[in-house]
């Protein structure tokens, strides 16, 4: 049982972003100058001690939807937390040296490290408290909403394990974490994410073309991700890259998938479980001519949806666009949900896409071109 703990551990270590001396210094410098009335508190926001344990997109909305007030506290009891304290106090009357800093530097970090231990133990490994936003996104704990729960009980290897899958995924963007079981796929997904966009976990959206509409939806901003790989793939001069791509693109159509979406709302917050998409990616992505229907239709919707933006603006009737936009993307998720789970076409979905891109092109004089839809 401890193995599963410690490497849960060690994976929530890695995602945990390192204080620099640097920073120490220069945070230092900064309060001795200010001189702020309370002075640990401004120096920890300063110096972002809890922005270091959100480092992951996804750690982040789920240590912030709760947690992280009660990890405040249990860190503010500590001893180091209050010799941290009178070590501030202390250098305000005088001048800061290297002595302080590296004790500083060494402070902060036992407070990390009790921070993570608090993740660890209250939050992922806490059989009582039943399944949480660590272990299954939608989920609350047992004494949140007791009428959830029917006598379930998990064993703390369990929880450790679902919560080790969140450590593991690569974000894209602030929304979205991708994950599977294939140890293969998501080493090749981490070796890409590195050696591509030099980065250990996580993709900006706007580096694979993904929309800021696109990345609020799962659906859309993974076929952004595979569209973008079977780009790459007849792009790329990188003799390696072009060889991971080409096995990640083979590796997702044999291998189960996990999503973690998170966006803002948190009522939206869920876990989409994806067995497989061999006969997406062969009919669609592999197939150039269906692909091309596919990219031609996602390019020319995010050009409307753009115009539609600057037009609103314009008018000053942004919400009301909004509000339109936001339709007309469900209904694109819909489509890209039946397109990637199943391989065909969702013709509802894209009967009340028409409709919504001409309403708006009516009310507002949009040129539209609705060709993309009719082809595909």
């Amino acid at each position: 049982m401890s193995s599963i703990k410690d490497k849960f551990k060690d994976k929530l270590i890695k995602i945990v972003e390192e204080i620099s001396v640097n920073e120490v210094r220069y945070t230092l410098e900064n309060i001795i100058e200010k001189k702020p009335k309370y002075i640990i508190d401004n120096f920890l926001d300063r110096i972002g001690f809890d922005g270091k344990l959100r480092s992951h997109p996804i750690i982040d909305k789920i240590i912030r939807r709760g947690p992280l007030p009660r990890m405040k506290d249990h860190i503010k009891k500590s001893e180091d937390y209050k010799r941290l304290s009178e070590k501030l106090n202390e250098i305000l009357k005088r001048q800061v040296n290297a002595e302080d800093v590296s004790e500083i530097k060494n402070l902060l970090e036992k407070l990390m490290e009790k921070a993570i231990n608090y993740i660890v133990e209250k939050m992922a490994g806490n059989p009582e408290k039943g399944l949480r936003h660590i272990h299954a996104l939608g989920s609350v704990a047992r004494d949140e909403g007791r009428n959830l729960y029917f006598g379930e009980k998990y064993t703390e290897e369990t929880l450790y394990r679902l919560a080790s899958r969140v450590c593991d995924s690569i974000a894209l963007g602030d929304n979205l974490g991708i994950y599977s079981e294939d140890e293969d796929l998501m080493l090749e997904l981490k070796q890409l994410v590195y050696r591509r966009f030099k980065s250990t976990f996580k993709i900006k959206p706007e580096d694979l073309e993904v929309s800021k509409d696109e990345a609020s939806y799962p659906y859309t901003a993974l076929l952004g991700l595979i569209l973008w790989l079977a780009k790459r793939l007849l792009v790329e001069e990188d003799v390696e890259i072009k060889a991971l791509i080409q096995s990640i693109l083979y590796d997702l159509k044999t291998s189960p998938i996990t999503l973690f979406f998170v966006p803002k709302e948190a009522e939206r917050w869920g876990v989409i479980s994806l067995p497989r998409l061999d006969m997406f990616i062969d009919r669609w992505v592999l197939n150039e001519e269906s692909k091309a229907k596919i990219e031609t239709l996602r390019n020319e919707l995010k050009n409307f949806i753009m115009t539609a933006h600057r037009k609103a603006e314009r008018e000053r009737k942004t919400r009301e666009v909004e509000n339109t936009i936001s339709l007309l993307m469900s209904n694109y998720e819909a489509f890209c949900r039946r397109l990637i789970e199943h391989g065909d076409l969702d013709l509802y979905a894209i009967r009340r896409m028409i409709d919504i891109v001409v309403d708006l092109s009516t009310k507002y004089d949009l040129k539209i071109y609705l060709r993309p839809l009719g082809t595909i």
